[in-house]
């Protein structure tokens, strides 16, 4: 089948089964090939098919069963999991991803599974353990379980669906007595999480909810909370079945249950602003670094030999200042105090060594125990990789590409990098103990979600990926983690980030949230007339601004945002009533005082708009452009001499091309047809509009037009003159 018709398949089966047509879905999965449907997938549809026979005989029977509705919602579940079985079959005869290829060649011996890879790599590492590294066979032994390892890192990731002896077995290897070491745990945390971003798995999601009850390794728990919320997002939309809800519900008992869904929602939530921050970096930061550069170091030759000493120009303070590299110093320092991933742009370019080819390369952590730093471990990098561990930044793949550059490196440019990154190396302990502070979690959880990060976006095969971090994530309105995000304590500093980085459409939805589980306040209100503001939603906006007004009626803040969002939807009426009120909290500011005035223009009142235009103008206010305003405030009033002196002082100055559309008018209004079309030509040449842009430009203000008493008939003679110059 082609992959047209094999997402054709999927679009209509769980259409079929979302929409309640199970007979339908179970017809179209029986219409499949043979060779399509496996023996385990027929028994599979054979058993749904007589469980859904039975609950429509009973149903039909009038019989009660309370538990209809969860068993009905079950089956779906079922059904949902058979059809995802059909389609990764379909796709797994000749998809070339690298998902596919590896369930082509586990498929050759498929007699051994999980669990068999796992017992021969426990007894393996066993074997390997008891040599103490010493034996003439424990090169050959750690080979081989590295190959095993590698190897269980692929089944884990494709094996679909998960059975439940490999559930068990897998979840042996997280259990009080295991002997996995723990990089290889994290490793399988990252099997299980990628193989969820295929297909929708129900034990991988009560594996991983059991590891956060078993594990001592607070890491590990964090991972496994990371690869959960990934998989609810990517699976958003879709009903859960009721042992999910089940299963979550009782991880939810564990005492660091919310603690760790806040930990690494935010840091999932914040991973949104990754682009951004690399981008503010390369683009803004690092062009006036780099140009600073050359102005502030001298270098000079010592000597007839070639060494080279650096000398810092004494002056170099005060062209920091200067070319402000203090305030980019500071913002820099800023953004990695407030978590930003400031080193994703440094190091995206030094993942094309051979160790980012292997997937599960992706999610091991930094330590000596992993074979590839004890392979760069000689002579000096043994300090190189010391310092790496202690340094709580950056995260873990990127200190694997900083010391595969070192190990290329020539050993006086070790020495080098060697001083910088030590004297480096305190100021990010700092930097990651003010991040740190009063939590836990030592930036461990940070860490984790920029290695997913830099997975989803850098790996050479990225593209055959799901990519979470590509869809703006943000978890809202599911119910199995309600009890975890639905509470104040947890949705305020959710709300606080989602502001940060402008994510208003998700932030609205949280504020909506927090007013339905606490009692609003006018700040609530403030937020989300503001989000509304900024996603284009005047009117609801405006209705935010009225009800923060009513709780707070002393808010400045408040009355200015509400007259802007009430003028934009057209009540200039009510906005004149704010800034009245505004103008007398701010007695002496000339712009509320402005805006007032524009108020007053827009809802008609020409007198009162001049008047509190001379005001301003008395007091020193904004020169032509109070010019502009009086003379079309003397125009719509019919005070036509203050009209003409006024559009006499604004052409004579600068004029643009709405200010000879405005005194065309008002030579049209005078009969002065001449001056009109004069004036009209010149909007044209100054805007750079043809005719037709000229006409909607007067036809927009008909309405004021007419009210001066312009017979608005003769426009097209008006418009015809313009086109053929006639006027001198």
């Amino acid at each position: 089948m082609t992959r047209k018709e094999i997402n054709d398949f999927k679009t209509s089966a769980v259409g079929a089964i979302d929409g309640g047509r199970l007979c339908e879905a179970i017809r179209m999965v029986r219409e499949l090939p043979s060779d399509i449907v496996s023996y385990g997938v027929r028994r599979k549809l054979d058993d749904a098919t007589e469980h859904y026979r039975y609950m429509l005989r009973y149903f039909t029977d009038g019989a009660a069963d309370p538990s209809r509705h969860q068993n009905y919602d079950d089956l779906r579940a079922d059904l949902r999991m058979i059809v995802d079985c059909c389609v990764r079959a379909m796709l797994s005869e000749a998809t070339p991803t690298l998902y596919y290829n590896n369930v082509r060649t586990y498929a050759v011996n498929s007699g051994r599974g999980i669990t068999d890879t796992i017992d021969e790599y426990l007894a393996a590492i066993g074997e390997l353990s008891a040599t103490f590294g010493i034996d003439d066979r424990a090169e050959t032994l750690r080979r081989h379980a590295d190959g095993l390892a590698h190897e269980l890192f692929n089944r884990v990731w494709t094996t679909f669906p998960m059975e439940k002896s490999a559930s068990e077995c897998i979840g042996r290897i997280f259990g009080p007595d295991s002997t996995v070491a723990h990089g290889m745990r994290m490793r399988m945390v990252a099997a299980l999480g990628l193989g969820l971003m295929e297909f929708y798995d129900v034990r991988r999601i009560c594996l991983l909810a059991d590891i956060l009850d078993c594990v001592s390794d607070e890491r590990e728990a964090e991972a496994a909370v990371a690869w959960l919320l990934l998989a609810m997002f990517r699976y958003r939309k879709r009903s859960h079945p009721r042992s999910v809800g089940e299963r979550l519900a009782a991880a939810a008992e564990h005492p660091l249950w919310r603690k760790r869904i806040r930990t690494i929602y935010l840091e999932l939530l914040r991973a949104r602003d990754t682009e951004r921050v690399s981008r503010q970096i390369r683009e803004e930061m690092m062009p006036d670094i780099m140009k600073l550069g050359r102005d502030i170091i001298d270098i000079r030759s010592i000597g007839s030999d070639e060494n080279m000493e650096l000398d810092i120009n004494p002056e170099w303070e005060e062209r920091l200042r200067e070319n402000g590299m203090y305030d980019r110093m500071r913002e820099f320092s800023e953004m990695t105090a407030e978590g930003a991933d400031v080193f994703m742009g440094a190091f995206s370019h030094l993942k094309n060594y051979p160790f980012f080819s292997n997937i599960d390369a992706w999610f091991t952590p930094f330590d000596e125990s992993q074979q590839e730093v004890s392979d760069a471990l000689s002579g000096d990098m043994h300090s190189f990789v010391d310092m790496l561990t202690r340094m709580p930044m950056p995260c873990d793949n990127d200190k694997f590409s900083i010391l595969f550059s070192l190990s290329a490196a020539p050993a006086d440019k070790r020495e080098m990098i060697g001083r910088q990154l030590e004297s480096q190396r305190v100021a990010m302990e700092h930097a990651g103990a003010f991040m740190n502070a009063g939590s836990d979690n030592g930036g461990n959880a940070r860490s984790y979600v920029q290695n997913l990060y830099r997975f989803f976006k850098l790996y050479s095969r990225r593209n055959e990926f799901f990519d979470p971090f590509a869809h703006k994530f943000f978890i809202y309105g599911i119910e199995e983690l309600d009890g975890a995000l639905k509470t104040p304590d947890i949705l305020k500093p959710i709300a606080e980030l989602l502001f940060k980085i402008q994510a208003w459409e998700d932030l609205r939805k949280c504020l909506d949230t927090i007013a339905s589980v606490e009692e609003p306040t006018p700040e609530i209100y403030q937020k989300r007339g503001y989000c509304c503001e900024q996603l284009g939603m005047d009117a609801e906006a405006a209705d935010n601004y009225g009800y923060a007004d009513l709780m707070d009626g002393t808010s400045a803040w408040t009355l200015k945002r509400l007259a802007a969002t009430l003028r934009r939807c057209g009540r200039s009426v009510q906005a004149v009533d704010v800034l009245r009120r505004l103008c007398r909290m701010q007695p002496d500011s000339s712009s509320t005082a402005i805006n007032l005035a524009y108020a007053l223009i827009e809802s008609g009142d020409y007198v009162a708009a001049s008047v509190q235009l001379r005001e301003v103008e008395e007091r020193g206010g904004a020169g032509r452009k109070l010019d502009r305003a009086l003379a079309w405030c003397a125009f719509m009033s019919g005070d036509m001499d203050t009209a003409r002196e006024r559009y006499r002082s604004v052409l004579h100055d600068a004029p643009t091309a709405q200010d000879f559309l405005n005194a065309g008018h008002f030579a049209w209004a005078e009969g002065r047809i001449g001056d009109a079309v004069v004036l009209y030509r010149r909007t044209m040449n100054a805007d750079g509009l043809d005719i037709s842009g000229v006409e909607q430009a007067i036809r927009a203000d008909f309405s004021a037009l007419s009210s001066a008493g312009v017979n608005i008939g003769d426009l097209p003679l008006i418009l015809d003159a313009v086109v053929l110059d006639i006027v001198d």
